[in-house]
């Protein structure tokens, strides 16, 4: 069986004028989902076929995203045969590497151009089962604590102890317990993974999915970033 050509962004723009296929057609394939998971250094993508996984790549990278996954993004893509058109691209977008996050969701747009299909973001901690907090390092001398599913709200390192002490259920950081300086066991850890991504995003309704394919995906931000307004010069 022949397979597709491994994605390049140089070629992108021509697969898409040969990528066309009609309503009717998509409505019977519509049944494979590629997910993204570049916001945190451990990246995972992922291939599926309704709820089966058929392609798994992984590479590391800190602060190289963008030339490091291109590489795992062409293998993941060689194992879509031939003919066959995804359905959706998820991707994950933190919090976490902001750059990571946006060249998934650059790539992510356009396959999805090529392949005529929608994108749709995820909060990455919704790519960790169970999980009913998040907790993280917010810099400039604040920290993050949001319900998942909701917005997250900034506290100072007492008060974030102090809301931190009232959660019940389960509280994930991205980032090392040590950096939050929280007592022991408070916070636990841990990674997402794009084939969570997929699950997370099988258990949504369609309206749901409707919804967040109609929002550009977006790299989550915890506040907006802070701008430094340079003086102007004295004339004198």
């Amino acid at each position: 069986m022949k397979r597709r050509k491994g994605f390049s962004l140089a070629n992108a723009l021509f697969l898409f004028s040969m990528s066309k296929v009609s309503d009717k057609l998509r409505s019977v394939n519509s049944k494979w989902t590629l997910a993204m998971e570049t916001s945190v250094p451990e990246a995972t993508l992922a291939l599926a076929r309704d709820s089966e996984v058929v392609a798994r790549a992984e590479f590391s990278s800190e602060r190289s995203q963008e030339v490091d996954l291109f590489g795992p993004l062409q293998e993941i893509l060689t194992a879509l045969p031939e003919g066959e058109q995804l359905s959706a691209v998820v991707i994950g977008t933190g919090p976490g590497s902001y750059n990571g996050a946006r060249v998934g969701i650059a790539a992510g747009q356009a396959i999805a151009q090529v392949h005529g299909c929608g994108v749709a973001g995820l909060c990455s901690f919704e790519a960790v089962p169970n999980l009913i907090w998040a907790a993280g390092d917010a810099r400039r001398g604040s920290f993050y604590l949001m319900k998942i599913g909701e917005a997250p709200v900034l506290y100072e390192q007492g008060d974030f102890l102090a809301k931190l002490a009232e959660c019940a259920g389960e509280v994930g950081t991205f980032e090392s317990v040590e950096k939050l300086k929280c007592p022991a066991g408070s916070v636990t850890q841990v990674t997402p993974t794009a084939e969570e991504l997929l699950t997370a995003w099988r258990q949504k309704s369609a309206e749901e999915k409707a919804a967040l394919m109609a929002i550009p995906a977006e790299a989550f931000y915890i506040r907006p970033p802070h701008i430094t307004v340079s003086k102007k010069k004295s004339l004198s």
